[in-house]
Parts: C-alpha cells; structure tokens; sequence
C-alpha cells in the first residue's frame, strides 16, 4: 500500500504549503505507516516524464492540490497514471473545489473524492480509514465523490483550533531549498470580497502567538533563507496585532526581510492615540528593507468598491497608499482588477493614471477570474458577468466593458509591465504618460493594433518601441527616451540615440565638464533636454557600452 504526493507548482522557486501543513498534523503512528512519497514539478515539467516517476512509486493512493494554475496539468497527468494504473484511487484538495464540483467529479471519473476546505484537522483520520482499508472517510465532512450517477455533496471545512496546529515546517517534507518561505502567521478574513475566495464563508481570524512565530522566524533565519512571505489575507485588519509583528519582524532586520499584503484604506488615522496611528508610526520608522507591502487597491471606483463587499473606502485607501510610499522604507505595490462589475474600461484607465501618480513601485493590473465558489461565480448571471469556463476563469465581458475592452486593459497591463515596473524605463514613461489621459490611449491603441507586445520584449526592445511610439505620437519626448537609452547602457549607433551629439576635441565653442585633457581614451557625447545639457562620457578602451562618466548643466534660457 504506497502513498503518493504529486506536488506540481507553477514555478521551481515556488513551493506548496500544502503537503508539509497536512503531514505535520499526521500522528506519528499513521505518519509512519503511510510513509508518504513524493512527486515534484512544475506546470512546464514534461508530462510524459512526471507519468513516469509516478508509476515508479506503484502507489494505491494518490494526493494533490489544484488551483487554477495547475488543474489543468493535474488532470493530464492523473487521467494516463489511471489508465495504466485503474485500481489506484486519487484524492484531490485545494483552492480549485471551493464550490460545486458535481461537473468536475463527472467528468473526471478517475478522481475517487475531492475535499474542500481547510484539511489539516480531517487528514490524519482520513489516512487512518484508508491504511484500514475502509471507507470511513465518506462520513468525513468535506469530501465530494460520485456514486453511480449520485453527487455526494458536502460544505467546506474550516480547522477549529488554527493556533494549535503543528507548523508546517516540522514535516520533514518541508522544502527548506527555495529562496523564500510562506508562512501563515493567522487564519482566516474579516474581509467578504466577492471575487476571493477567502470571502466565501467569512470566518474568524484565528492568530499564532508572538511567542511561537519568533521561534518559526529562528529557524528560518538559521536555514540561511532571507525572504519570509506572509500569507495573511489582510496583514494590519487588527491594527494592534499588524504593531506586534512589525517589531517582532524588526527582531530580524538584516536577517530576514517580509513581503506582506496590506489594505492601505486601514490605515485611515481618527486620533493620535488610536492604535492606527501607532501602528503607522511603527511603519515609518522601520529598518529600510524589512519590509515589501502588496497594498490592495483592486479599483478607485466607491461605486464598484461596494459592489464588491469590500470593506474601507476608495478615499481613504489613496490616503494609506501615499503615507505608505511617503515613509519611502520600503517597497510598495498596487493593484487594479479589470472586469470588476460595474467597472469601465475608462474607469480603469483614469485609476491607472492616479495611481501613476501618486507613485507606487509598481501597478499590477489584473483580469477579474470568478474563482470557484466565489459570490461573482455563483451569481454571474445576476451580474451579466460572461467568463471563461475554463482555467483561469477570467472575465470576458460585463453590462460595464465589452470583450475588446478587456483585451486593451491587458494591453494596458502589459505595457504597464514593460514601462512603469521596470525601474529601466519607469523615469521616461511616467514623464510621458502620467497626466496625459490622451496619450496613454494612443500607447493602447497602437500596441492593441500592432499586437507588439505579445512576445517578450529585452532591455533595448523596450526602448526601441516606447521611442518608436513618442516619434510617431510625441517627438518632444523622443529625447527623454534617449537620455534614458544612453543611461541604461545601450547602443549609441541605433535610432534612440540618433539625437546626441558627439562632441569633438576641435569644439572651443562648448566647454565639456567631463573632458580629461590628455588622455585619448574617452569619447563623449551629449543632449539637451528643455534647460538642461545632459552629457556622457565613454572609455574607448573598455569593450561595454555603458557610459563611464555623466554631468548634467543648466542651459542658459
């Protein structure tokens, strides 16, 4: 009797919390009876080589967790693994049966059960029933099969006591070999957003203890890993537990460093003694680098805002988003979600523009997917909403945007991606773009139609196309696009670079700052940009591009 784990991840540095949160609730009986093995991989893994190792194993059980990234992938592999194999039997979990799996479990009828919920408190009686050869497991709350042509239905589960689980990491089939770890330091959301999951039921945020999360943090820091990525839902809902771990991560500054997810509309301060404002006091005087904040803006609609069930408002998460940039400690980003009900095309590029604004270190700007279980996916018809029935269950059209709308959004996205996040090209973009509505719906249009940004664009292919477009659209800003290809080191001989000038020797008229009188190996070039002369140097000598010297003067107006 073989137990195995077939772990896919989308990527090699990501790792599923999954298998080592329900080993290390196994008792150490059943633990060892079971001796779970385990298969890993990716989404890009060759399927044919991942069938392989799994019939290696010969295993009766098979385990997985499914998510919209991986579902898919799963099932190309369980479906040949029962082929060969039909008496193995295969239990899945996960994000991917929050909701009503009756179409899955009939069209997947080598799947023997899916459990839906939270797994750590059922999963050692549910490997005890199947080491006992007995299917107890079926009174288990949770799990969904099919018997015959009968939908056996159940609701998800939640774990009772989440403080007094074992962690995680004291399964021995934790990954300790990533270069960053998730921990969960609660449970559950105050939030009831209808686009994610955790609104579904909303449940009682059950916290860890400081105690026990510093010796979590110990051990993280003596493994040599430097990235901890929080996994709470909503990291400051209680702005006195959100103070308590920001000095117990301060603790570990220059050790470890935290990414976390925060609601900037929280951060909203009515009084100097409230615990907001303590908690903001704690945030501005952090080390520089112990933290990287996701700040959830999602849309700058009100309207579209409530429609959602979220909780704060648009005004006062503009507010936290710029005191979050303005304590400049650390790393913030902010998010958009297009396809949201109620929510425009327009709407959404007018909230790009004001958060290109106020500053962020970058906009992620993503489709709405109508997650399963999810209020949107149950009541999409209520809504007009139109989504893809298959993975990743994005929107494709609204009462509120059309299907080419939501294709230009992903072209906004794209280009937001390529520009405004890359810190290479954010500078000339944002002196463009930012305040001209205009402009940045001609960027859409001509990418949209030339369809130039569907493949993968390099540090010079970015130039190249952001200075095509200002030459076509807007050649007085061709010269900060060339300032900024001189800058990031690429080539002087092509288009971005035409409007310099090399400045010679002979030239008594311009006075060079950067001149070495006497040595032969430096060339030099320069630019002007309104009031300013932007000049570099370059050492002949050295086979690289990049500008070895660079001054900027005043220009006399």
């Amino acid at each position: 009797m073989a137990f195995l784990w077939l772990d896919i991840n989308a990527s090699w540095s990501h790792s599923s919390l999954a298998l080592p949160a329900l080993h290390a609730n196994l008792e150490p009986e059943v633990s060892a009876r079971c001796n779970m093995q385990v298969v890993r991989g990716t989404i890009k893994s060759n399927p044919a080589q991942i069938v392989e190792e799994v019939l290696s194993h010969n295993p009766s059980f098979i385990f997985a967790t499914a998510w919209l990234f991986n579902v898919d992938y799963l099932k190309q592999i369980l479906c040949r693994v029962h082929s060969i194999m039909p008496s193995v039997q295969i239990f899945l979990g996960g994000p991917e049966f929050l909701g009503n799996n009756e179409e899955f479990l009939r069209s997947c009828r080598y799947v023997t059960a899916v459990f839906k919920g939270e797994g750590e408190d059922i999963f050692n009686p549910f490997i005890t029933s199947l080491l006992n050869n007995d299917e107890k497991w079926k009174e288990l709350p949770g799990f969904e099969w099919m018997d015959d042509d009968v939908y056996n239905v159940s609701s998800a589960v939640s774990v009772m006591d989440f403080p007094a689980l074992h962690n995680p990491m004291e399964s021995s089939l934790f990954s300790w070999d990533k270069s960053f770890v998730q921990i969960e330091t609660s449970r559950g959301c105050f939030n009831s957003c209808r686009f994610c999951v955790s609104g579904i039921d909303k449940s009682k945020v059950q916290d860890i203890p400081v105690p026990q999360l510093r010796s979590v943090l110990e051990k993280v820091a003596d493994k040599g890993i430097r990235e901890v990525r929080i996994l709470d839902r909503t990291f400051n809902a209680n702005p006195l537990r959100a103070l308590e771990l920001i000095n117990l991560f301060g603790e570990f500054a220059c050790k470890l460093n935290f990414h976390l997810e925060i609601h900037p509309a929280l951060l909203h301060c009515v009084s100097d003694s409230s615990p907001v404002a303590k908690l903001r006091e704690a945030l501005a005087n952090v080390p520089a680098g112990l933290l990287h904040l996701e700040a959830g803006i999602q849309t700058l609609q009100q309207d579209v805002l409530d429609t959602c069930a979220r909780k704060g408002s648009c005004a006062n998460a503009v507010e936290g988003l710029k005191f979050l940039i303005g304590c400049k400690k650390f790393e913030v980003h902010a998010d958009l979600i297009a396809g949201l009900p109620g929510y425009t095309f327009d709407n959404l590029v007018h909230d790009t523009m004001q958060l290109m604004q106020i500053g962020p270190g970058e906009i992620q700007l993503e489709l709405l997917k109508l997650l399963p279980g999810t209020h949107f996916r149950i009541a999409c018809g209520e809504y007009g909403i139109k989504y893809s029935p298959i993975t990743p269950y994005e929107v494709l059209q609204t009462p509120s945007v059309s299907y080419r709308e939501l294709n230009m959004s992903m072209v906004l996205s794209r280009a937001l991606d390529l520009w405004y996040n890359d810190s290479k090209w954010r500078e000339p973009f944002g002196k463009i773009f930012t305040g001209s509505r205009d402009l940045l719906m001609s960027l859409i249009d001509w990418l949209y139609k030339g369809d130039m940004v569907s493949q993968p664009l390099s540090l010079e292919g970015r130039g190249m196309l952001l200075y095509r477009f200002c030459r076509e659209f807007a050649p007085q800003y061709c010269p900060f696009v060339s300032l900024q290809w001189v800058r990031n080191g690429l080539s002087m001989k092509k288009e971005p670079a035409e409007s310099f000038v090399k400045w010679e020797i002979r030239d008594t008229q311009t006075t060079n700052p950067l001149f070495v009188e006497g040595d032969p190996r430096y060339k030099y070039h320069y630019i002007d940009i309104e009031s300013a002369r932007h000049w570099f140097s370059f050492n002949k000598e050295i086979e690289r591009i990049a500008p070895c010297g660079y001054a900027v003067e005043e220009l006399a107006l």
